[in-house]
């Protein structure tokens, strides 16, 4: 079901933490709402597998996508996954890349990977962040935008997410509202 470019393999060595409890959701996009209907997973890290996930999405409804959110708790204390969901549908190139370098704090750049996720890209990073640190990168995330050109960052992605609490980005191809699972690409 997963491919090796699958957002799960660069996410793994989070997954590897047996103390640690992840979140995924099945949900069902309902276009232009505020909330998403959601049935939440809570997954211990010795149960974060490939073949969880591979099960997770063999029991999706026909209507529904699986989702992997940013909270993650380590020994009573929450910490969040970087996400991000771009507007461009073209590509992530040197140009964008040096716009959220200007934005973004060097760790999470550092440790940063890029997928297309049909009609646009998702970038995850490995480095975890603290309640608060979550709401500033949320916050920067919005600056990376420049003023009167086209967007880089989906802005209504990060509405739904601050509304939610949590970031949270599609891992799977299933309902057919998109045009594939989640690929990484090369960056840079």
């Amino acid at each position: 079901m997963i491919s090796n470019k699958h957002p799960y393999y660069f996410l793994s060595p989070l997954f590897e933490k047996n103390d640690a409890v992840f979140a995924l959701s099945k949900y069902v996009y309902t276009p232009d709402s505020l909330f998403d209907e959601r049935q939440f997973l809570q997954i211990p890290g010795s149960d974060f597998s490939e073949a969880r996930i591979n099960q997770e999405m063999i029991s999706l409804r026909s209507d529904q996508e699986l989702a992997l959110h940013s909270i993650v708790k380590i020994k009573g204390k929450t910490y969040h996954i970087p996400m991000i969901d771009f507007s461009t549908e073209e590509k992530i190139d040197f140009e964008i890349f040096d716009r959220m370098s200007r934005y973004l704090p060097k760790s999470i750049m550092l440790n940063m990977a890029i997928y297309s996720s049909g009609r646009s890209f998702h970038a995850y990073s490995t480095t975890l962040l603290t309640p608060k640190d979550w709401l500033n990168f949320m916050g920067r995330l919005l600056l990376i935008n420049p003023q009167d050109q086209s967007k880089i960052v989906d802005t209504r992605w990060v509405g739904h997410r601050l509304v939610g609490g949590f970031g949270s980005l599609r891992w799977s191809n299933n309902s057919g509202q998109y045009l594939g699972m989640p690929s990484r690409i090369a960056f840079l």
